[in-house]
């Protein structure tokens, strides 16, 4: 068992770093290295990166925006007098501590009102039915992933039957583009499609004082041992990447946040906010570099499956 458990870490955790930029970037391991490593982990994968139920304090980003997952994951809280936004529900194992943040802040965890999922992976949302349950709050999700959020990961297009969680109720779709609005709050959807066929990028305004500033929470853009070449269950997955890059690349980015918080440095950047730049979190460039670097990854791998024989179904 701990060696199945040592597998999941270096396994489930390449999405991550192939998340990061350089130079913790560790997406030259090969496509069936990765895949032949994943085929032998168990279905509690999202137990294997400490990181990811590891104690974390919340921390106020900017306005009504805050942290308040685990350390190695993004799970954000919005927070308006009309009801709050989640966003992500993290790995399994993380909803009392989520909510015990949430209450640490001063919110009700009832008010919380939605539930939005970045995708839908173990270590996104893992936990989200089990918060469903102690919050009441609709889930939405992006066109795209409802199907696999319901299965719980199995099936996965890309995993198979290898990374599963709670079986997740999509309350509605999230359309690219569209608006959604709670009360005070307005959140817009990107459909940034690749990592899954539903991958969302989420994007909404933060005011501190008079102070406004555009928070975005970039969907992966990473695919860690993923087949990309006449792929049967997801034919269009190179053009659904490409569209992906150039869409968070364009979208106006004041702060940029992530379901990894390694793929934009956060806790780096929150450390030299704490030692006195007020400014350490906002990059309006991160965007725009992020998809570089996916990209950059993306094409390399691409280029290395299209000059290897073809795979066979």
């Amino acid at each position: 068992m701990r060696m199945k458990s040592v597998l999941a870490a270096a396994v489930i955790g390449l999405a991550a770093c192939q998340d990061s930029r350089p130079p913790r970037d560790v997406a030259s391991a090969s496509a069936s290295q990765q895949t032949g490593a994943a085929s032998a982990v168990s279905d509690h994968a999202c137990e294997g990166d400490p990181s990811w139920t590891a104690p974390q304090a919340p921390v106020r980003i900017h306005g009504n925006t805050y942290h308040v997952g685990p350390r190695g994951l993004g799970v954000f809280l919005i927070t308006a007098p009309t009801g709050h936004v989640l966003i992500d529900g993290a790995a399994p194992g993380n909803a009392a501590r989520i909510e015990a943040n949430v209450r640490s802040l001063g919110f009700d965890p009832r008010d919380i009102k939605w539930i939005l999922v970045s995708h839908g992976h173990c270590d996104h949302a893992g936990d989200v039915a089990e918060l469903v349950k102690r919050t009441g709050a609709q889930v939405i999700a992006g066109t795209g992933d409802a199907d696999l959020l319901a299965r719980g990961g199995h099936d996965d297009p890309q995993y198979g039957e290898r990374y599963f969680f709670p079986p997740v109720q999509v309350t509605q779709q999230a359309a690219d583009g569209q608006v959604l609005r709670l009360g005070d709050l307005t959140l817009t959807a990107h459909l940034t499609p690749g990592h899954t066929k539903g991958s969302t990028t989420w994007v909404w305004t933060s005011c501190e004082k008079d102070r406004c500033l555009q928070m975005v929470d970039i969907g992966s853009l990473s695919a860690p041992g993923y087949r990309l070449i006449d792929h049967p269950r997801h034919p269009d997955i190179v053009a659904d990447y490409e569209s992906s890059f150039a869409k968070v690349a364009a979208v106006p980015c004041d702060i940029a946040l992530a379901p990894h918080p390694e793929m934009v440095d956060f806790w780096p950047r929150v450390e030299k906010r704490e030692a006195g730049d007020p400014d350490a979190l906002i990059d309006r460039s991160l965007c725009r570099s992020y998809a570089a670097g996916a990209k950059s990854r993306f094409d390399a791998e691409l280029a290395k499956q299209r000059s290897a024989p073809p795979q066979r179904d």
